[in-house]
């Protein structure tokens, strides 16, 4: 059944010549951030081994639309600007927009116990999680203590039965923010199962990707195979996450284990995410799949709906639901993963403003690690998305700082 609404709401990709360097356009006012994605993809490595994407919204239109180098090395398909990427941990942003629309439906609230929703789910003293808990990694469910596989994680049913009976962390590292890359995501797709009748796919299909025509998906459809690029990893990478190296999948006896290596969100084999078996899999937290043209106009809809009158019509949120998403809930240091992050009140990861505050103030959206990263500058108006191919220790930052700058000094067409 998805197969047939995705080939009815979004067309094929078009087929494009392959080529290498930078391909694509940018608007009047743009033309410094070729520059700067030329310099970050040569920094990146040789363009056959890897391939990235930038795209930037504002106001609606494409302003910056680029992309370079190899999707797929093994069997040598370049990268377009159609070419879809796995968002992997930067999934979770995209998750809480299904959540903050069936809010704006008035089908859920965030401060309400997941189990209002899902009964079961209240067993071993979990009946006053709520979902905003859920969203902003502070439900104290970061990681399951059974042994898994790469392959039990492609089950969200599986998943979900299992943390039914699955008990909070006693672990006092498990205070404040403590991210885990599986477990929201099967909490959240349970719920939305129950509260809408649809699975996460197939509602984020019919109530976001389809009628905003865009590039996004919770799993792929065999059409979309041969756009999708396939992930590799820089020589520091894995040495990123508290996983060690030899430590088979299923370690839990500690909380790193558990959390961080049961299974491994990035195995030594980067090769399991390119496996189409995992690319048809509804995995929530890991398993977004994006465009960057996509993922920019997602970002961008969501930027134009945050600077909205009250009151005036959304294209997908409404700027009550907007402000209070992003309204400031939570902010600590992972112990895991050593990082500071902060949330609002309906999971978005809140941004810091960096070197234009005047464009990038109030920014949310998801800066991960990996380098894939993506913004939503409501004072400009504007999305904005970088994805690629081969996975970096650092983050693209630089990147998104030039972008954000071109945003200031580019004249306004209205």
């Amino acid at each position: 059944m998805t197969t047939s609404l995705v080939r009815q709401v979004l067309p094929r990709p078009r087929p494009r010549a392959t080529a290498t360097g930078v391909h694509g356009t940018t608007a009047p006012g743009f033309a410094s951030v070729r520059h700067h994605f030329e310099r970050a993809c040569r920094e990146s490595g040789p363009p056959d081994s890897q391939g990235a994407a930038l795209a930037v919204v504002r106001d609606g239109e494409l302003v910056v639309d680029l992309w370079q180098g190899t999707a797929d090395p093994v069997t040598g398909t370049s990268w377009t600007g159609d070419t879809l990427a796995p968002a992997l941990t930067g999934s979770h942003g995209i998750l809480a927009t299904a959540v903050l629309l069936l809010a704006d439906m008035g089908a859920l609230a965030l401060d309400r116990p997941v189990a209002d929703y899902w009964p079961e789910f209240a067993a071993r003293g979990k009946g006053a999680v709520t979902l905003r808990d859920v969203l902003t990694f502070t439900a104290r469910l970061p990681g399951v203590e059974a042994g898994l596989d790469q392959r039990d994680v492609e089950n969200p049913r599986m998943m979900a039965a299992l943390l039914e009976m699955h008990s909070l962390e006693g672990s006092s590292r498990a205070d404040g923010v403590l991210h885990g890359p599986w477990t929201a995501g099967w909490i959240v797709a349970e719920v939305v199962r129950r509260v809408d009748g649809r699975d996460l796919d197939l509602f984020f299909l019919e109530e976001i990707a389809g009628p905003l025509g865009i590039d996004v998906h919770f799993g792929l459809v065999p059409d979309q195979l041969p756009h999708t690029a396939r992930i590799s990893y820089d020589a520091d990478f894995r040495s990123r996450f508290p996983v060690s190296e030899g430590e088979a999948d299923g370690g839990v006896a500690d909380l790193s284990g558990r959390v961080w290596n049961n299974p491994s969100p990035f195995p030594a084999d980067a090769g399991v995410w390119s496996e189409s078996r995992r690319r048809y899999a509804i995995i929530p937290s890991l398993g977004a799949y994006a465009s960057a043209r996509g993922l920019a106009r997602l970002q961008g809809v969501l930027a134009a709906d945050a600077a909205r009158a009250q009151g005036e019509e959304p294209l997908l949120l409404s700027r009550r639901t907007l402000d209070q998403a992003r309204s400031f809930w939570v902010e600590g240091l992972d112990p895991l993963l050593g990082g500071v992050s902060a949330y609002g009140e309906g999971g978005l990861q809140l941004l810091d403003e960096g070197l234009h505050p005047a464009v990038r103030s109030g920014a949310f959206g998801h800066q991960g690690p990996g380098g894939i990263a993506y913004q939503s500058w409501p004072q400009a108006r504007t999305g904005a998305a970088w994805i690629r191919g081969r996975l970096t220790a650092g983050p693209g930052s630089r990147v998104m700082d030039e972008v954000a700058g071109a945003v200031e000094r580019a004249p306004r067409t209205d």
